[in-house]
C-alpha cells in the first residue's frame, strides 16, 4: 500500500542493503528472463513496458520467475509487475519479499515445524500436525503417525500425526466454543464472504504447489489436479462466498387475527458445529464441496480427512489462517 502523500517518492524502507551472493546470483537470473523477454539488454534502469512489454508478457515474466530455484514459494502476481515496472523495482521487490518468507507481510502467520521436499520443480512446504484453534499441534500422542504413501511409486511422503480420541474431543470443544463465543458468529455475512473470497485468491496463488500436492498424494495427474482438483476447488469456495450475504429467511402471509396483528417469518440461523468426513479421491474438491458450503452458512468446522491423502487439506488449513479467518 503507497500512502498518498509518498506518492511517487522512493519508499526507503525498500532499501535491499548488502546483497548476499545468492540474491546477486538471482538478480541475474531475473535480468535474464527479462532480457529474453523483450530482446534487449537490461540495466537498472530499463521499464518494462517502455521496452514495449504487452499483458501477454507480464504473464510469461511473472510464470518465468516462480520456476526459479529461489522463487518456487514466492506469491507473485500479475500485479506486482505493473506496480514495479522497473528493473531495479522488480528485482528489489523480489528480494524483498523472499527475505519475509515470499508472502506479504501484512499476511498472518501459523508457526509448525514444515515438512520440505522438491517436487516438479517445485520446493513444497507443508504441515504434517493436528490443526487446532489456528495451530497446527502434536497428537496427544505423538509415536501415533500415519505414513502418507505415494501411489505411483509407494515411497513414503511422510508422516502425518493420528489424532486420537483426546485430540477429536478437543477439536469438537473447540470449534463449539468458537461457535458460542469466538469472533466467527459475530461477523456478518458480508465479512464472512470477504474471508472466503480471500482464501480462494490465496488457493489460486499457490495452486501449483497444491496441485503438485494432489499429484504425489493421490496419484492424480497434475494436468488434472491443476485444472480440476484445484480450479474447482477455488471456484466452490468462490461460489459460496457470493452465498454469504443471500441467506434468508421469509415473511410469511396468514390469517391476521384480530384486534393484533401478527407476524410470521423464518430465519435461518446455522446449526452449529460440523463434522465433516472425506474420501481420497479428489481430497481437496472433497473438503471445498462440503467445507465452504458450512462456513458460508455461518457454522463451524472439525474435519477428517482421508488418511491416505491428507496433505491439501493441511495445506488448506494453513492458507485459513493467512486469509484472516479466526481461530
Amino acid at each position: 500500500m503507497i500512502q498518498a502523500s509518498k506518492f511517487g517518492q522512493q519508499d526507503e524502507s525498500s532499501s535491499l542493503g548488502e546483497l548476499s551472493e545468492m540474491e546477486q546470483e538471482l538478480i541475474e537470473q531475473i535480468r535474464t528472463i527479462w532480457k529474453s523477454i523483450l530482446n534487449t539488454d537490461i540495466d537498472d534502469s530499463s521499464n518494462f513496458f517502455k521496452l514495449g512489454a504487452g499483458s501477454m508478457d507480464v504473464t510469461r515474466l511473472v510464470e518465468s520467475v516462480i520456476e526459479l530455484d529461489q522463487c518456487v514459494q514466492l506469491s507473485l502476481a500479475n500485479e506486482h509487475v505493473y506496480m514495479n515496472s522497473g528493473f531495479d523495482e522488480f528485482y528489489s521487490m523480489i528480494i524483498i519479499k523472499l527475505r519475509h518468507g515470499g508472502q506479504n507481510d501484512d499476511q498472518p502467520k501459523v508457526e509448525y515445524k514444515p515438512i520440505e521436499m522438491v517436487v516438479n520443480k517445485r520446493k513444497l512446504c507443508f504441515p504434517n500436525q493436528l490443526f487446532i484453534q489456528n495451530e497446527f499441534i502434536d497428537s496427544s500422542n505423538p509415536n501415533k503417525t500415519i505414513k502418507t504413501i505415494n501411489p505411483t511409486d509407494e515411497t513414503v511422503i511422510c508422516e502425518v500425526q493420528n489424532a486420537t480420541r483426546e485430540d477429536v474431543d478437543r477439536a469438537v470443544m473447540a470449534a463449539q466454543e468458537a461457535f458460542d463465543y469466538g469472533e466467527w458468529p459475530q461477523m456478518n455475512a458480508r465479512d464472512r464472504g470477504k474471508l472466503l473470497y480471500r482464501l480462494a485468491d490465496l488457493m489460486e496463488q499457490h495452486k501449483e504447489e497444491l496441485a503438485t500436492l494432489e499429484s504425489i498424494d493421490s496419484g492424480a495427474v497434475y494436468t488434472l489436479a491443476i485444472k480440476t482438483h484445484i480450479g474447482m476447488s477455488i471456484d466452490t469456495f468462490r461460489y459460496f462466498a457470493g452465498w454469504c450475504d443471500k441467506i434468508q429467511g421469509e415473511t410469511i402471509p396468514i390469517n391476521n387475527a384480530r384486534p393484533n396483528r401478527n407476524l410470521t417469518f423464518t430465519r435461518k440461523e446455522p446449526i452449529g458445529v460440523c463434522g465433516i468426513i472425506t474420501p481420497w479421491n479428489y481430497p481437496l474438491m472433497m473438503v471445498s464441496w462440503k467445507m465452504a458450503a458450512c462456513l458460508a452458512a455461518g457454522n463451524t468446522v472439525v474435519l477428517k480427512p482421508a488418511q491416505v491423502s491428507p496433505l491439501t487439506a493441511l495445506k488448506l488449513a494453513e492458507l485459513s489462517v493467512q486469509a484472516g479467518f479466526p481461530p
